[in-house]
């Protein structure tokens, strides 16, 4: 395991690796990215030289990718969205009907299930593997609905300010998230990061998802809502999504959102946040400076990734910064 060098902490949870031999690029890349059929490939004086890193956060992978090699491949991923931002070299994708020439510091989503031609010279990435499952997750939550699956219509992102909120996304997750062995392996942060990156994704490429107008509640009861704020309670320690709250409290992801507003006047994002506030809090009043607590262990232990957010929303509810919380 070695440090992502743009983080420059130490340890994560990276894996890296080197290759040469044309046929081991040629399996890695099948099992990373899809199914790769070869057509052309030119190899310099390093051969086939593939210079890699790897990370997982759950089912989402990470990984920087350089190949020496100039390849075109036809590839079909199965299951699996790519997205890469292309740092180096001369990456071309098309889908027979659109070129998409990626210049260094642009990004390019592979969608999965569609038969995609890649040309690229001496090409530096860094990229991310989202699984369809999660995506359709995410899109179903948002929209409400449930069933069907999310189809992305292009390989460009619809806006370069929606390029950009890509870019800051996977900046942070590298530089915050990764770059801490403790928020690396924190199943509810691991969570949390995977539905962020799902819902950029949506967001910043276009998709056949629809997300339609909100309904309201109709005759949901308020005890429906009790029963979703208790469902939190009891697993605050891990990130509980909206599908699976609204299944455990048997109504609609839409109708359980609505119902929130309505009867408690917030989200349950909002409201599973202020549950694991209210935790950490308790934390620190248990804890203490003598017995090697510090607010971001604590913090972290509840999922927070963001130390400055942290603070402003524990003063907010506590009155106090947190760090006068663990002393006292």
């Amino acid at each position: 395991m070695e440090a992502d060098p743009e983080a420059g902490v130490q340890p994560l949870p990276w894996q890296r690796y080197t290759m040469t031999d044309a046929d081991e690029v040629r399996a890695f890349l099948r099992a990373t990215f899809a199914d790769v059929t070869v057509a052309v490939s030119e190899f310099g004086a390093e051969g086939a030289q593939l210079r890699g890193m790897r990370a997982m956060l759950g089912d989402v992978t990470l990984y920087g990718l350089r190949c020496s090699a100039c390849l075109r491949v036809e590839a079909v991923a199965h299951g699996l969205v790519n997205i890469l931002h292309v740092r180096d070299g001369r990456l071309s994708v098309s889908d027979r009907r659109d070129v998409h020439r990626v210049t260094p510091g642009q990004v390019a989503l592979l969608p999965a299930e569609q038969a995609l031609e890649l040309e690229g010279e001496a090409v530096e990435s860094f990229a991310v593997g989202l699984p369809t499952s999660l995506v359709d997750e995410v899109a179903h939550t948002w929209s409400g609905g449930g069933g069907g699956r999310v189809r992305f219509v292009g390989t460009r992102p619809v806006s370069v300010g929606l390029e950009r909120h890509w870019l800051g996304t996977l900046a942070y997750v590298r530089q915050v998230v990764l770059a801490d062995l403790a928020l690396a392996t924190n199943p509810l942060v691991i969570e949390q990061v995977r539905h962020m990156l799902a819902a950029a994704a949506l967001a910043v490429f276009p998709s056949a998802a629809v997300v339609p107008q909100p309904r309201g509640p109709g005759d949901i009861a308020p005890s429906v809502v009790r029963r979703a704020m208790d469902h939190v309670e009891a697993h605050s320690d891990r990130y509980v999504s909206l599908a699976e709250l609204a299944e455990a409290s048997g109504v609609s992801a839409r109708g359980l959102q609505y119902a929130f507003r309505r009867y408690q006047d917030t989200t349950p994002a909002r409201y599973a946040r202020r549950v694991r506030l209210g935790r950490a809090h308790e934390d620190l009043l248990r804890g203490g400076p003598a017995a090697g607590d510090t607010v971001a262990a604590i913090a972290a232990r509840w999922g927070f990734t963001d130390a400055k957010r942290f603070a402003t929303d524990y003063r907010a509810a506590y009155g106090q910064p947190p760090s006068r919380t663990l002393r006292s």
